[in-house]
């Protein structure tokens, strides 16, 4: 059996090798459910390129299980070679993830990476928590892999989101922007829609986060696509008034770019908050794209004003 992205990886129970452990561990895929898997095969114990990749690993395993991931490790040499190797190689010493011993090489070859000599190809798999392939690399024998690329496309598939090339963490991604601009703008003309989604970009608070203070000069749009915000003033009586609460859909910012006045009011992140955000130029090509659009942001904000 060989695996293909979109499909669900084949499970498996094989014996590992882990640090501390005197006797093989039980390794176990559905064991992982809910949790991103990374899954790579290295050809052979007391290689040369092998402890190279293993130590990059094992040197960003916090990063790995900062994104939900785990990391699991395999080739076809038994465990007491693995014990052999990895607790007395220096380069091996930070290696903590089990290195499954797939002596009988069905893993290998449900994953289709064994090779006619008996070892497993450099293949790398990252499964997402429901055990879906979502990523696959082979790399020659002669060459390592890189491990760094591998975290890079393991966020990129957390987003859930359409990401450009070379796209890291905190730029913005491309999936959806039309759509959350649509919705929150339906009158906007296509072509308009079009410009304004790639000037788009995903930005992030968690909870409490002030997004912007009250006299701030406007600079931005925002299209909530995650979370709730709180739009507060101050008050005389408890200090910070909450004048309205704004959810996924809806949008927030307009007042201080359409009226050219700085912030009327601060916007804080009640819950952890993904937004799209639309600079100042990008505002005023939309708002000029159509009298439609124009008169809707021009209500809405006077309906704001009215209410705050």
């Amino acid at each position: 059996m060989s695996v293909s992205i979109g499909k669900p990886a084949p499970d498996f129970e094989a014996k590992a090798w882990q640090r501390g452990a005197e006797d093989p561990e039980t390794v176990a895929l559905s064991a992982f459910r809910g949790k991103w898997v990374v899954l790579f095969f290295y050809p052979h114990d007391f290689t040369v390129v092998c402890p190279t990749e293993l130590s990059a690993f094992a040197i960003m395993a916090k990063d790995f299980e900062g994104e939900d991931a785990v990391l699991i490790g395999a080739t076809t040499d038994s465990f007491l070679s693995h014990k052999a190797w990895f607790e007395s190689d220096p380069r091996l010493e930070s290696v903590q993830y089990p290195v499954l011993a797939d002596t009988e090489r069905v893993v290998s070859d449900a994953f289709g990476v064994l090779l006619e000599d008996g070892s497993a190809a450099r293949g790398t798999f990252i499964l997402d928590p429901d055990g879906v392939v979502r990523h696959i690399t082979v790399n020659g024998l002669g060459v390592g892999r890189n491990v760094d690329e591998t975290l890079r496309v393991l966020r990129a598939l957390r987003t859930g989101e359409l990401c450009p090339v070379a796209w890291q963490p905190g730029q913005s991604t491309l999936s959806g922007h039309d759509e959350w601009l649509a919705k929150a703008l339906p009158r906007l003309p296509r072509e308009a829609l079009a410009e304004a989604a790639k000037e788009l970009q995903t930005i992030r608070y968690a909870a409490g986060d002030i997004v912007f203070r009250e006299g701030d000069p406007p600079d931005r749009f925002y299209i909530i696509t995650a979370g709730e915000v709180e739009v507060i003033r101050p008050d005389e009586n408890s200090g910070n008034k909450v004048i309205t609460t704004l959810q996924s859909g809806e949008f927030f910012g307009e007042i201080g770019l359409f009226t050219e006045a700085r912030r009327g009011a601060s916007v804080r992140a009640k819950t952890d908050l993904e937004a799209l955000a639309m600079d100042r130029p990008t505002f005023w090509r939309v708002v000029a794209s159509s009298q439609n659009i124009s008169a809707d942001l021009a209500q809405i904000s006077r309906e704001r004003l009215a209410r705050g």
